[in-house]
């Protein structure tokens, strides 16, 4: 097959995937398994970095534009604008562990299909609603706070306003990398969002 044939499945992906925790391994801990072009493709960023996320969105809008093909695309953006999503922030794991509460259920961590080891400093916790934030924290300081949303998800409203009660209080914004678009931090924005993915 010739490689220029081959299409990405995807728009973009980030530009750097996370290390992998020596010596550590996944059989027998509830943790968030991830295909690796899945890293970072919907996650909060700090709106000072807003610049930054445009250059990223504009770049991934012109693969949209010029290079679909059927259902794929052939080519695609590696994003490097936005290396470090919350710099500037102060968000702590145990903010976020009391802002979600007792109903929340926190996950041994985060590892990719494939990959026998966990991510070196991440972390996962799953909504009532089936709703999963993580993302890499070090000395319990959040560095990367990303999110999954599966199909068929139900109850969200209560989730997404503790989403965005929390992404309020550190102007942050919710990008989807792959659908280019972003949304400031109310839950009626952030509900708009998990429609349109519905």
């Amino acid at each position: 097959m010739n490689p220029k044939d081959i299409l990405y499945s995807l728009p973009t992906l980030s530009n750097k995937l996370p290390d992998i925790e020596e010596g550590s391994t996944k059989p027998g801990k509830q943790v968030l398994e991830l295909h690796e072009d899945d890293w970072r493709q919907i996650e909060l960023v700090t709106h000072r970095l807003e610049a930054s996320i445009e250059n990223d969105l504009r770049a991934v809008a012109r693969i949209h534009q010029k290079h679909r093909q059927g259902a794929g695309f052939n080519a695609l953006h590696t994003r490097e604008e936005v290396p470090s999503p919350l710099e500037g922030t102060w968000l702590t794991l145990e903010e976020v562990r009391t802002h979600l509460g007792e109903t929340a259920s926190w996950l041994d961590g985060v590892s990719f299909q494939g990959v026998a080891g966990l991510v070196a400093g991440g972390f996962a916790v799953k909504l009532p609603s089936g709703l999963t934030l993580y993302g890499l924290q070090r000395g319990g300081h959040i560095r990367v706070l990303a999110l999954r949303s599966p199909e068929g998800l139900t109850g969200t409203e209560g989730d997404i306003r503790l989403m965005a009660g929390l992404a309020a209080r550190h102007q942050l914004y919710l990008v989807d990398w792959c659908r280019v678009d972003q949304f400031p931090p109310t839950a009626a924005h952030f509900q708009e969002w998990l429609s349109g993915r519905s």
